[in-house]
């Protein structure tokens, strides 16, 4: 009761300096905003390589970033511990705009060999339907919104070097995991007849990369060592890596990136304490005359800081609901992170991290308001009135 009552106090001296209450709390606001968005890229970073590790799948590259052959799948599908290998193909198609490429990864039936329960599991009339028609594909959720596309309606991608190559396709499923949220797999057999028949070339077995599924995670490193001893020396020579790391460095030198975002964060967390030092020092003087009253009638010094202090938390609890808000409301449903993390980053501010960050901006306010608050129970009820008059 006596909180409630405390907080509509502070309420109603806030509004007697409407203008400054509005501009501090619009700091803490922008402040909050842009705090949000920059912790929330390292963090879906994290989650995108921890959600990696858990589909148990190693993945093969040739070790010059040259074309693997196809065909290496068929002797490590008889390596122990090996439950399944596919090898995927990377095109990139232009949707519209030049400056707007697509990643799309072409799949072939082995898909179900390499997937595990961690993954999203289509149900069976989807399985059917994609395995129908070369043109499905499935889309992960955040490439689907970004691109306004609908499902069941064809989308066309082109060449960026060949306007020859056109590919339709018609997304059937939207993926709704964070790992997947920027996937668009299609059947591969699409785009190797089409080079074929435009070009004269058969690229069906070659491959931009295979993916390894491994029974147990322990055995993982094994593998892979298997895998580039057998193939040492051979035509290409393969290189083989976990998906999560794999997956961090197409994210681009995460722990890089990771660190400057994790400065700039202190950078504006430091910025906003001395400006919301100064707005609180500002509104503990205008109370300069309060707090002598007060002190006169014989308040405790407790109940004055406990005054101030609320009125500190309000405005940095109002500033930061609507900053961390509308980082919620405008990036809940993720957005690509474009030339800085790759062709797989993405970023998505989820509730839990609004919410830290309303509790930091909250702890901000309150710090910056402890030394003015300080000083001012300090001041003798005599000398603050003599101040005031």
């Amino acid at each position: 009761m006596m909180a409630l009552k405390l907080v509509q106090i502070a309420i109603r001296n806030l509004r007697r300096q409407l203008r400054r209450t509005i501009f501090t709390a619009l700091t803490f606001a922008v402040a909050v905003f842009i705090f949000t968005v920059l912790v929330a890229i390292p963090i879906s970073m994290d989650r995108i390589a921890d959600n990696a590790s858990k589909g148990l799948r190693l993945i093969v590259t040739e070790r010059n970033n040259n074309r693997l052959p196809a065909k290496y799948c068929g002797e490590i599908k008889n390596m122990p511990h090996v439950l399944g290998c596919m090898p995927e193909v990377l095109w990139a198609g232009v949707y519209r705009d030049p400056r707007n490429v697509i990643i799309t990864y072409g799949v072939t039936s082995e898909l179900g060999t390499v997937t595990s329960s961690s993954d999203y599991q289509a149900s069976p009339e989807i399985n059917r339907e994609f395995a129908a028609d070369r043109r499905n594909v499935v889309v992960g959720s955040t490439l689907l919104h970004e691109q306004g596309w609908k499902l069941h309606e064809p989308i066309t991608l082109r060449d960026p070097d060949d306007p020859k190559l056109q590919l339709t396709f018609i997304p059937i499923l939207e993926l709704p995991t964070e790992y997947l949220s920027r996937t668009f797999m299609f059947n591969r057999k699409l785009i190797d007849d089409a080079v074929k028949k435009l070009f004269g070339a058969d690229i069906a077995q070659n491959a931009a990369f295979l993916v390894v599924r491994v029974d147990r995670a322990e055995n993982m490193g094994l593998v892979a060592s298997q895998i580039d001893e057998n193939f040492h020396n051979s035509e290409a020579e393969t290189e083989t890596e976990t998906e999560s790391d794999a997956v961090a460095g197409v994210v681009t030198n995460i722990g890089s990136v990771k660190t400057i975002i994790y400065s700039l964060c202190l950078v504006i967390q430091l910025t906003l304490l001395l400006i919301a030092a100064n707005s609180m020092a500002m509104m503990v003087r205008d109370h300069t005359s309060e707090v002598a009253v007060m002190r006169a009638l014989g308040f405790q010094r407790s109940h004055i800081v406990a005054l101030l202090v609320t009125e500190a938390a309000v405005i940095g609890l109002i500033g930061a609901a609507l900053g961390a808000g509308l980082a919620l409301w405008k990036f809940s449903t993720g957005t690509s992170l474009g030339a800085i993390t790759g062709v797989m980053g993405y970023m998505t501010v989820r509730p839990d991290t609004a919410v830290a960050a309303i509790g930091i901006a909250v702890l901000v306010s309150l710090l910056s308001a402890a030394v003015p608050v300080f000083r001012a129970i300090q001041i003798a009820p005599a000398a603050a009135f003599r101040k005031v008059i």
